[in-house]
């Protein structure tokens, strides 16, 4: 099989494991090893291996690498000749990897992926961020959010959290330091208000302040956390949940959401909305966090999630 690799050796996992599975991968690979040091020279990387026919790319890194290196494969090849993808866990957050992993790392995977064997895979989705009224490129993810999810993360992002918490359980400790947030009085009502926020989606539109916003094109998360659930039977695209201000239940929701259900009460209260979309536009002066990345709105607040293109991920 000819394969890449699209390496981050600031990673927190290839960090500590030196450069000595970079030599290897290097010398095995040669022009097909990709340090991942920049968007702009991993997207030129990219262009190339395109070019030499490469089908297969495997990422190593976290979130944050994952969605760069998909958001250049996307920009250069063909929406119908996309590589294979093995995305290998090394980074800070391992929230994709735990859906769609390869399930090995360094030269265990090299060495498998260079069997050219058949292996079992998947389908995903990305989410393709993009900002109509400007000419800022859309860039490709699995996970995200604004509004409360953008300011959790924030929260979640600081040296004191860094430290302590375990950065795998980064969206499951965002659901919870919301609710624990609402304990204290000074934050609490800064919390519970929320931010203004617009949605369209598929002919309808609402509008008010969002307590958070989340949006996602994988299919499982970390822990059995599930925030999500189907409005209707049998429809596909991105999922997303949007939890109005000022929630009722927001605890009781939040410990069901963590352990991954949706029951009738909370499938059927309006302060909750869930479903799924190819296509919405929101406006909001939030922040949109994708994959980690912190996204500044445009001058006019307008964002678009779509259904990006599909890609297949191989598991070992």
């Amino acid at each position: 099989m000819r394969f890449a690799l699209i390496h981050n050796a600031r990673s927190r996992k290839n960090r500590r494991g030196g450069s000595v599975f970079a030599t290897e991968a290097k010398a095995l690979l040669g022009e097909n090893f990709v340090p991942s040091d920049s968007r702009e020279g991993m997207t030129e990387h990219v262009h190339y291996l395109c070019r030499q026919g490469v089908r297969t790319i495997a990422i190593d890194g976290g979130d944050g690498t994952i969605s760069a290196a998909l958001t250049a494969i996307a920009r250069a090849y063909p929406a119908d000749r996309l590589p294979d993808i093995a995305v290998i866990a090394s980074g800070n957050t391992n929230l994709i990897a735990g859906d769609i992993g390869f399930g090995l790392r360094e030269m265990e995977a090299i060495n498998r992926l260079q069997q050219g064997a058949a292996m079992r895979s998947s389908t995903r989705t990305p989410i393709c961020l993009s900002w109509p009224d400007t000419d800022r490129k859309p860039v490709l993810g699995l996970f995200g959010g604004c509004t409360g999810y953008a300011r959790a993360v924030r929260t979640a992002h600081s040296p004191a959290v860094v430290r302590f918490a375990p950065h795998d359980l980064a969206v499951g400790f965002t659901l919870f330091s919301t609710v624990v947030s609402l304990l204290f009085r000074k934050s609490r009502k800064s919390w519970l208000e929320g931010e203004p926020l617009r949605v369209e989606t598929s002919g309808h539109a609402y509008d008010g302040n969002s307590f958070m916003f989340l949006s996602t094109g994988l299919s499982r998360l970390s822990h059995g956390i599930w925030p999500f659930w189907d409005a209707e039977p049998n429809v596909e695209g991105l999922r997303y949940l949007d939890v109005s201000a000022y929630p009722e239940n927001l605890a009781r929701a939040t410990a069901a959401l963590l352990c991954g259900r949706a029951p009738r009460w909370l499938r059927r209260h309006p302060d909750y909305v869930s479903g799924r979309t190819d296509d919405m536009m929101l406006e909001t002066r939030s922040d949109f966090v994708l994959d980690g990345e912190v996204f500044t709105p445009s001058e006019s607040g307008r964002i678009r999630l779509e259904r990006g293109p599909a890609f297949r991920f191989l598991h070992a």
